[in-house]
């Protein structure tokens, strides 16, 4: 009799074993049916196939069998181990999130539809939009929502021979602060219609013309050259290239030696802002022979490029987000991993937390990891000698770096010159820079209106009932939200505390940053691109395609505005508040503060002139701000690796968080000084804590944290061993029933 080791859905260790039932035909990696518990069933996913009969319990036999051919590779299930192995977390929840959800389903999937919205036949003219105009003038919420959308949709443009572009309605709802009922209402004056269409079809990029590849400079070239001999001695090799100088026309020449070769290259990218530019400038070389693939696309869409990449024609490139490194693939070659040091490249919840970075590495291709800030850790991998190393020290057509002035706010907000977050150097350049018809972007790492809102007579200030953190105020929607759980609270009125109706907003958000840019530059065209405006894929590009094609001039941002992006007419831009980064309790704060301020910094100055960056900070006297200034990552480098090797840091030492979670603190503290005991007996010092994180409560659960600091060369085989037994002896625990505990491994 055979029977089939099947991987479930599920946050348990192991597979679990069915009998094939007489006249099934299975093989590794198709999916089945399978009975599991009471009554339920699951799509789960062939692991192996053999003769050993289980021992000890009764062998349920699998319902149906889904596929007549694999849609999962052996390869593929190798990964998806070392992945459950590494990050210490089981197998199902890697299979969760390795498969798009349609594969995962019973009934398949259905092709997603999303709501758009257009001017009705008898307003699509001048004449009739300046009548509805009017007749609008008394409703001021269908108002503002009627001209949003003439804005988003350019039809407020027509006249210019702009061509009107198509708008979801959610994306009308999250840009206006409208409400459904709103637009309802500009349904029933019939000025507005709606309209369902299929977002979510593959990649039709037209013809494959290699001829359009550009040639090399000099410098490029050598860098070209130094990656093509340092791949044939190892495996992975970092380029450290400044700011634009043209890693991507690099990267474009590398893919295509790879086609020459027959191979398929993965291109990685942290932001899904990115691949939208990055898209149009590979399908004009790469043509129909480029996909893209990340979560912004359609489950549709994504099941459907996962089946073309097991057919006989896949695609030769996959540009995508981190989720891209569980495609199939055939024949890989290349992975190049862009902007190689964002943080964005780590899953942070749900499980598996794996980083897209190491798991590339491990998919058995040359890997090219590109920046112009490294992590500390690939740094110190290419100076060792683990990596190849290669560097690119010129921009492209010898564009200098920018200069980098440094406003000191904190004498400026003694001598009452500030005004509100901006220093009237900043204000001065941007208003120069409009002036000559360029362009500026602001940087502020928060989003919302106001990190605050606070009681001016008793210092109240609200807080999440969920979690353990205070509340964002966001103006447009009028209501304060949790940026950890999402949930949102009505503004108050007059303090719970003391009565007093004196509450005011504390510290600036996005949102609160672009009121004031509206202020003081009301001829200015502004856009802002954080969570809160990028909810759907078209936003993305929309805020891009008009910010490059000059439709606005100032762009506002959070970290988003830093990973990348070029734009020929951007002269001036403005660091908001360099501390909030500076001050952030995580031993990378200075690592990470260097990397923004230099990525947003190295956004400024395209095509023959130098770019200006104005750098606000209360503390210009650190380091790292001299080192940002410099563009002195070697620097920075020194000073962080030597306190790295004294505290024992990555990359000297390995961290393992263990975290846990309960709704009762009590009983979740309890849990956390019992496994610290557990783990101490077979690490001893090796392990920090219990402690409670700097946000010690989300979405109602109680959080608890140990650290551990492993160092390099421990037998990491007998760790997960130890962390997985001392899980399952707490867990087994009856008065720890519902506690949840996991892993981050080398968290960021």
């Amino acid at each position: 009799m055979l029977y089939a080791d099947v991987i479930l859905p599920v946050p348990l260790q192991g597979t679990f074993t069915y009998a094939v039932a007489e006249g099934q035909t299975v093989q590794v990696g198709v999916r089945v049916l399978v009975p599991f518990g009471r009554g339920k069933t699951y799509v789960g996913l062939v692991a192996r196939v053999h003769d050993e009969a289980p021992q000890g319990y009764q062998v349920k036999a699998i319902i149906d069998v889904m596929d007549a051919e694999p849609i999962v590779t052996a390869k593929q299930l190798q990964m998806w181990q070392w992945i459950s192995d590494y990050y210490l977390s089981p197998i199902g929840e890697v299979y969760k999130a390795a498969l798009p959800a349609g594969l995962k389903a019973e009934d398949g999937y259905k092709p997603k539809t999303e709501t758009y919205v257009r001017l009705t036949e008898q307003y699509r003219n001048v004449t009739a939009l300046h009548i509805a105009l009017n007749v609008l003038s008394r409703a001021r919420n269908q108002l503002e929502a009627f001209t949003e959308y003439l804005a988003l949709s350019h039809w407020d443009e027509v006249e210019q021979g702009i061509e009107p572009v198509e708008v979801t309605r959610e994306e009308l709802m999250n840009v206006s602060g409208a409400s459904a009922a709103t637009l309802k209402q500009l349904e029933k004056r019939q000025m507005l219609e709606f309209y369902e269409m299929e977002v979510g079809r593959l990649n039709h990029g037209g013809p494959y013309c290699p001829e359009l590849i550009k040639p090399l400079s000099l410098a490029q070239q050598d860098a070209y050259n130094g990656i093509l001999m340092s791949m044939m001695k190892k495996q992975v090799t970092l380029l450290h290239g400044v700011t634009s100088s043209g890693k991507t026309e690099i990267y474009i020449h590398l893919i295509q030696h790879a086609l020459d070769r027959k191979e398929q290259v993965l291109y990685l990218l942290p932001e899904i802002a990115l691949t939208v530019q990055l898209m149009q400038r590979l399908q004009r070389v790469f043509g129909d022979r480029l996909g893209i693939y990340h979560s912004k696309y359609s489950d549709a869409e994504r099941v459907e490029i996962w089946q073309k990449q097991l057919s006989a024609n896949p695609y030769d490139v996959i540009l995508g987000a981190r989720s891209a490194v569980f495609l199939p693939f055939q024949r890989l070659g290349l992975v190049i991993v862009d902007e190689e040091h964002e943080t964005s490249f780590k899953q942070q919840d749900p499980a598996p937390r794996y980083h897209a970075r190491s798991v590339a590495i491990m998919l058995g291709a040359k890997v090219l990891l590109g920046t112009a800030t490294p992590s500390l850790e690939s740094y110190h991998n290419a100076k060792s000698g683990k990596y190849g190393l290669v560097e690119l020290k010129e921009r492209y057509q010898q564009i200098e770096l920018p200069e980098i002035q440094v406003v000191d706010t904190a004498d400026l907000q003694h001598r009452k010159m500030m005004a509100g977050p901006f220093s009237p150097l900043l204000l001065t350049r941007v208003r120069e820079a409009l002036e000559r018809g360029e362009q500026a972007i602001l940087f502020q790492n928060r989003r919302g209106f106001a990190p605050q809102i606070e009681c001016r007579q008793c210092g109240w200030v609200p807080t999440c009932q969920h979690c353990d953190v205070s509340l964002t105020y966001h103006r447009q929607l009028n209501q304060l939200t949790c940026h950890y759980c999402g949930y949102t609270y009505r503004v108050p009125t007059e303090c719970p505390c003391c009565g007093s109706t004196d509450l005011r907003t504390r510290g600036y958000g996005t949102e609160k940053i672009e009121e004031q840019v509206r202020e003081a530059f009301p001829e200015a065209h502004i856009a802002r691109m954080d969570l809160d405006t990028t909810r759907t894929r078209n936003a993305y590009e929309r805020i891009i395609s008009d910010f490059s094609a000059g439709r606005t001039n100032i762009l506002i941002g959070t970290q988003m505005v830093t990973k990348g992006l070029d734009f020929d007419k951007v002269s001036v831009v403005g660091i908001i508040n360099a501390d909030t980064m500076l001050n952030y309790p995580d031993f990378r704060a200075y690592e990470h503060a260097f990397m923004m301020m230099a990525q947003v910094s190295g956004r400024a100055g395209r095509k023959n002139k130098r770019g200006l960056v104005i750098l606000q900070t209360k503390q210009k006297d650190v380091p790292v701000i001299q080192q940002v200034v410099h563009n002195d990552y070697v620097a920075l480098y020194k000073d962080l690796i030597a306190e790295r090797q004294v505290f024992h840091y990555p990359p000297y030492y390995r961290l393992i968080y263990v975290f846990l979670r309960h709704r009762q603190d009590t009983t979740v503290n309890t849990a956390a000084i019992e496994i610290g005991s557990r783990l101490r007996q077979w690490f001893g010092a090796r392990v920090l804590g219990p402690d409670k994180p700097s946000v010690a409560k989300v979405k109602s659960q109680n959080i608890r944290k140990l650290v551990l600091k492993l160092e390099n060369g421990i037998d990491m085989k007998k760790v997960r061993e130890y962390l997985l037994m001392a899980q399952s002896q707490i867990l087994a625990d009856k008065r720890y029933t519902s506690l949840q505990i996991f892993f981050d491994v080398d968290p960021l």
